[in-house]
């Protein structure tokens, strides 16, 4: 049976705007199961060593970035002085620890049946300007690559969910450590994976 579990995060924007309740209902109602939680404000090295790091991913982010400036019709350039990737990325990668910074952050183990999927498809696309309606950041932001680059910032995304298998693991042992989590029953259990 495909049950996986999943890292969220919820970065200092959806403590400050009071949304940790609406976004754990969320997960709850799909039928996830909340294992672990614990609210932190970490340094820039904890935050720093959460992402790969790699010129190959900091790179990736840059091309998002000039991909959002180009279906914006937006020269890119003109505006951040740079269209090279990896220093676009770099200005990505710097501010995120910067964001992370601004407060408290709440990290969740969740468990379910395609847990990191349903996550993700939760929490809509990264960019909420293009989230699919229905997604929490379709129904509570407006951010944008754009408007975040032309603020010097990143863009506001208030959740952060695991990608893979792969990384949902190797994240969780870095926020949780070898933790054993409680395993419990709950009424959907028994309607759905019996």
């Amino acid at each position: 049976m495909p049950i996986e579990q999943t890292l969220i995060i919820l970065k200092p924007d959806a403590v400050k705007r009071a949304l940790v309740g609406t976004i754990i209902e969320t997960f709850e109602k799909t039928g996830l199961k909340l294992l672990a939680a614990k609210m932190l404000q970490p340094e820039a090295d904890v935050i720093k060593h959460h992402y790969p790091g790699t010129n190959e991913w900091i790179s990736e982010m840059g091309q998002k970035t000039l991909s959002s400036f180009k279906q914006s019709g937006l020269d890119v350039k003109k505006l951040l002085e740079t269209d090279d990737p990896l220093k676009l990325g770099t200005f990505v990668y710097e501010r995120l620890i910067t964001y992370w910074q601004e407060g408290s952050i709440i990290a969740m183990v969740w468990e379910g049946p395609h847990a990191i999927e349903i996550a993700r498809k939760l929490r809509g696309h990264t960019i909420p300007t293009l989230a699919q309606t229905g997604s929490i950041f379709a129904s509570y932001s407006y951010d944008s690559s754009v408007l975040s680059a032309l603020l010097g910032r990143v863009v506001k995304t208030f959740i952060h969910a695991s990608g893979s298998v792969e990384e949902a693991q190797r994240e969780i042992k870095y926020w949780f450590g070898n933790t054993t989590f409680p395993k419990y029953k709950r009424e959907v259990d028994e309607l759905y994976l019996k």
